[in-house]
């Protein structure tokens, strides 16, 4: 707009000089001024062209007349011009919805985890080994966000996402052919049970919580009918995972581990909207990643191991340092509706997925989550 006004000025000082000029010029050629006028016309700036349209008008009859219609043909130049100008500014100034806006979603979220396993099947006739991962079902999650933004596109955002389930609980019992086993791989110190005697159950069951806080100042603007939304922020993310292992029977036996993790870290995000036709319908598309640095421990008991050697009956990781990458992106559609109060409602069907990097357990590995949202915001 500061472009604008300063052309607007040029433009009056121009319409000022040349009024004067002609004045002078007037004055001073006195009753000689009978030269043929040149067509008036009346800019218009639409578009990328300079359209000129004829003023219709009448000759002047005086100079004076003739000098006055000189001035409001340029006056309606100035017009014309100030007009594209602004229609030029408003084109391409940044669309933003002002305000608050805060919503929630119910995301049914399943973990996956690399190279994990719950226990093992132990043919003894054959000597084929079966690794059984660990097994969740989908599981409803909430999300909740709350945010605002002014009319430059600046503003701030926070956002919550949690995880807790337990994993199905499975009893296996040996007939002496089919072993079963738990096991602790802590790369250096692994422990291991096995329900060997005939009759003896392998009880097994886990847990999993996860939950991930994000701060971000953001910023909004449009590229080609695109609405982008960006983020620069702070991550918090925590990490808790169990595996309860017992035999029963003629050979007893338990193992219980445990691993946490808890980190902070700088944390961006991209969201991206393109709206689909005139119902209020959007194509929508997210991503975020963060890098954490944080404490991880391991606490893992064990009665009745068979490792050769035995390993320790107690073992314990006291807050290590660990950096943990996690990856977020989703998709979906939108629809959204003007209330008649003038706050707008959305509502928004998404797929999304988790990628948590060096979060496995015990130790390494990587953590998966995808599923299906669906969420309610209010923006007002």
């Amino acid at each position: 707009m500061v472009f604008v006004q300063m052309r607007s000025l040029k433009l009056n000082s121009l319409v000022k000089f040349v009024a004067g000029v002609l004045a002078i010029l007037g004055l001073s050629l006195g009753g000689s001024l009978q030269a043929q006028e040149p067509t008036a016309t009346n800019a218009s700036f639409s578009g990328n062209a300079l359209n000129t349209v004829p003023v219709t008008r009448t000759s002047p009859g005086s100079k004076s007349n003739y000098l006055e219609s000189r001035v409001m043909e340029l006056e309606q130049q100035i017009k014309a011009l100030q007009i594209s100008t602004a229609d030029y500014a408003n084109k391409n100034t940044t669309q933003t919805n002002p305000g608050f806006y805060a919503g929630a979603a119910a995301v049914w979220s399943k973990p996956h985890f690399k190279e994990a396993f719950e226990y093992s099947e132990t043919n003894t006739a054959t000597g084929l080994q079966t690794l059984h991962p660990f097994q969740y079902d989908y599981k409803v999650t909430p999300k909740i966000w709350v945010g605002f933004k002014n009319t430059e596109g600046m503003g701030i955002k926070a956002s919550y996402w949690s995880f807790d389930a337990d994993g199905a609980v499975r009893d296996n019992v040996s007939n002496g052919i089919t072993l079963f086993g738990a096991h602790a791989v802590t790369v250096i110190f692994p422990a291991n049970i096995i329900a060997a005697v005939p009759g003896d159950t392998l009880r097994t069951s886990s847990n999993l919580q996860a939950q991930i806080t994000n701060l971000y100042g953001t910023y909004s603007t449009t590229a080609h009918d695109i609405e982008i939304n960006g983020g620069v922020g702070l991550r918090y993310a925590r990490l808790r995972q169990t595996l309860a292992a017992t035999v029963t029977g003629v050979a007893p036996a338990s193992l219980n581990w445990e691993r946490a993790y808890d980190g902070v870290g700088p944390s961006v995000a991209l969201d991206l909207k393109k709206r689909i036709g005139c119902r209020g319908l959007s194509a929508i598309a997210k991503g975020s990643g963060a890098l954490l640095y944080g404490t991880k421990t391991i606490d893992r008991t064990v009665i009745g191991d068979v490792s050769i050697p035995p390993a320790s009956p107690f073992l314990v990781l006291q807050e290590a340092d660990e950096v943990v990458g996690i990856g977020e992106f989703g998709f979906g559609i939108e629809w959204a509706r003007t209330m008649r109060s003038g706050a707008e409602l959305a509502v928004t069907g998404t797929y999304d997925g988790q990628l948590w990097a060096e979060a496995g357990a015990p130790t390494l590995g990587f953590l998966g989550f995808q599923g299906f949202g669906l969420g309610v915001e209010l923006r007002r």
